[in-house]
């Protein structure tokens, strides 16, 4: 079972018992994670500056209280909790506009991320080629997100620890699903609309779209959809990344919905093996859950092709 601790502005920690509700949901769509819980209190309550769910001694959950609800009731006092991980402390600062020649990721963490509190990084430190501009209303998020999708080729998280993580030093971990796995409903959910089978690329100033590239899983699945891609007007991503768009969008083709009764401790991103399938999968998209059903974890998996 879940653990929740609150904090308040005075740095007074409270233990509460089960909420009568809770979401936590986490998607590589989303920087973000998000939670929203519901409590039966009493007495005064405090500001909540911040919270923390915990499955054993693992934290599944540490964020920064957005909105806080009190609602009294013939029954007593509910509590709303709203509140994102410590990506959205990125997400809500604004960057300050200038132009570094060749920045590295030391030099962005003390001049962007350490003022805003956080304690260091955990990855690679390659200098980025060129200039790096940063212009009016870019968030912090995306000064760092930049950094890694162009030079680490992943995509960036925050610990708890306030530690932030590149994503080069960490290996997916891999979920196992086997016949004593509690899954409560497996659907399977073919998307043939993701599919691209063709993709068109100008490479040069002045060229036409005569680069092709032919996405075989399409043309396996009798589909006919061509993109067209200028990586000569794109400063940073190459004529490579046409098939990096493939790549994402047949990830997208092939998915799974899986309700497990009770919390499986695992991150988007994890890879998935379900038993009897021979496909690996990918974990997109994570929800846990409590209801009047009790606690669970809804997993939404994509196959790798």
């Amino acid at each position: 079972m879940l653990k929740y601790i609150l904090c308040d502005v005075y740095n007074m920690e409270t233990a509460l018992k089960k909420p009568l509700s809770m979401s936590i949901v986490s998607s590589e769509d989303a920087p973000a994670d998000s939670l929203n819980a519901v409590f039966a209190v009493s007495g005064r309550i405090p500001e909540i500056s911040s919270v923390k769910v915990l499955s054993g001694t693992e934290t599944v959950f540490f964020g920064y209280v957005d909105e806080q609800t009190e609602t009294k009731t013939k029954g007593g006092v509910l509590l709303e909790i709203k509140a994102r991980s410590l990506e959205a402390v990125l997400l809500d600062n604004e960057a300050l506009p200038q132009t570094y020649c060749m920045p590295t990721l030391k030099i962005l963490f003390e001049r962007h991320f350490k003022p805003l509190g956080f304690a260091g990084i955990d990855g690679g430190d390659r200098p980025f080629p060129g200039d790096m501009v940063i212009s009016k209303g870019m968030s912090e998020w995306q000064v760092l997100s930049s950094y890694c999708e162009e030079f680490c080729k992943t995509k960036p998280h925050i610990r708890s620890d306030f530690v932030i993580e590149t994503g080069e030093n960490r290996e997916a971990d891999t979920i196992f699903l086997g016949a004593n796995s509690p899954a409560v409903k497996i659907s399977r959910t073919i998307r043939r609309s993701a599919l691209i089978s063709d993709i068109y690329a100008r490479t040069y100033a002045g060229g036409g779209y005569e680069m092709h590239f032919a996405n075989e899983t399409a043309k396996k699945h009798k589909l006919n959809r061509r993109r067209y891609f200028n990586s000569a007007d794109s400063k940073h991503r190459s004529v490579l990344y046409a098939d990096d768009i493939i790549k994402g969008t047949n990830r997208k083709y092939e998915s799974y919905n899986i309700d497990l009764s009770g919390i499986l401790v695992c991150r988007v991103g994890d890879k998935l093996k379900l038993r009897n399938k021979r496909e690996e999968m990918v974990i997109s998209e994570l929800h846990y859950i409590l209801d009047s059903n009790g606690e669970h974890t809804r997993i939404y998996a994509e196959v790798i092709v």
